[in-house]
């Protein structure tokens, strides 16, 4: 390197700067993050405290309930943060109302707020079948069956809500007693489904003369046999038949002459005779003197036994009144029975046995049939 390219080279150099930085300011002192720390681990030891707390706290042992009252059971299973389940009743010679059994079972843990089911003793008395009307049918079928009982269900059109009881055979405040088979003994629920007019009116009856003869006796719910009756009627003429009601609303004393008179005069093709007795065994009765193979009469009882009242008690008789070949009597059952008595106040009873009546006897005169 020349002597004039040194000097232009030291001319060039730029010195090294000796600058220094000031120190940065912390933002958070030792002080304040070592308390953040503290307050972080204490805070996380509180949480994991009150974890274990509410865990411990939700979990509840289960108390011996058996021997009480199902009153005092209830308050015990509340105080120790239960709740009462189902309660089934089991007839027994412990005395009625105390408790004879729980689930879970006693020092089992279970979850506050838990339902503990109990097994509740009827006594020997028995207990009353409960009211299910209106009930929805999970509900009303988890009820008896938790009894003990046998339940079968049955579907009827109804203007009620799908899915309601309507009725239950035999009807609520039946006594079931310590004698009594409860796994036999078979409790019918009708429950609600939409109404299908045409399944009804479908039959071709044009001209058909019906004779529809009630007779009248005096019940709690007024005068079921006209009732009945007229639903009847109202069924018949809807497939365009000819009906004739032998007697008004307002009459009472029409003696038998008279009815068969009546009946008489129109001819009829059909003649339901309708009755209540007023002693006798609950249920309906189909009635016929002439029930050989061929009758109207016999083909009527079989189909409301095999599709229409299979939830009733409906009998033949042989030594029936009625002996014309397409006469039949159909006795609605007994003023001397309780049973019997609240299916008369039943609406829809009265709509089901009309229904049950047109549905049997119709087939025998459709033209379509």
């Amino acid at each position: 390197m020349t002597a004039e390219n040194r000097r232009t080279a030291d001319l060039l150099r730029v010195p090294a700067l000796d600058r220094k930085r000031p120190e940065r300011r912390r933002l958070i002192s030792a002080e304040i993050a070592a308390r953040a720390s503290l307050w972080t681990l204490s805070a996380a030891i509180v949480v994991s405290y009150l974890i274990v707390a509410t865990w411990a706290y939700a979990r509840v042992d289960v108390p011996e309930v058996t021997e009480l009252a199902e009153s005092e059971a209830s308050v015990l299973l509340t105080e120790n943060g239960l709740e009462l389940g189902a309660i089934t009743l089991q007839i027994s010679d412990i005395p009625e109302g105390e408790v004879i059994g729980q689930s879970p079972a006693p020092g089992k843990i279970a979850q506050r707020g838990d339902s503990v089911d109990l097994l509740v003793s009827a006594g020997l008395g028995g207990f009353s079948l409960p009211n299910v009307i209106a009930e929805d049918i999970v509900d009303a079928r988890t009820k008896l069956e938790r009894l003990g009982l046998n339940v079968t269900v049955e579907y009827m059109q109804s203007e009620a809500p799908a899915g309601s009881v309507l009725l239950t055979v035999p009807p609520s405040g039946t006594r079931f007693y310590e004698s009594d088979d409860l796994e036999s003994t078979r409790i019918i629920m009708y429950v609600a489904t939409p109404i299908i007019s045409a399944g009804l009116v479908d039959y071709q009856l044009d001209g058909l003369r019906v004779a529809i003869e009630p007779h009248f006796t005096s019940t709690a719910a007024g005068d079921v046999s006209f009732d009945v009756a007229r639903r009847l009627s109202s069924l018949f003429e809807a497939a365009e038949a000819d009906v004739t009601i032998t007697r008004t609303s307002t009459e009472r004393d029409v003696d038998e002459d008279e009815y068969r008179a009546r009946a008489a005069r129109t001819s009829p093709e059909l003649h339901i005779i309708l009755t209540v007795r007023e002693e006798g065994p609950s249920g309906i009765i189909v009635r016929s003197a002439l029930q050989d193979e061929e009758s109207t009469a016999r083909a009527i009882y079989e189909r409301m036994i095999d599709n229409q009242l299979s939830a009733h008690i409906v009998r033949a008789n042989l030594a029936g009144q009625a002996g014309e070949r397409n006469t039949i009597e159909i006795v609605l059952g007994s003023t001397a029975s309780a049973a019997d008595i609240e299916n008369f106040d039943s609406g829809f009873w009265r709509d089901h046995v009309a229904r049950a009546i047109y549905m049997a006897a119709s087939p025998q005169f459709s033209l379509d049939w």
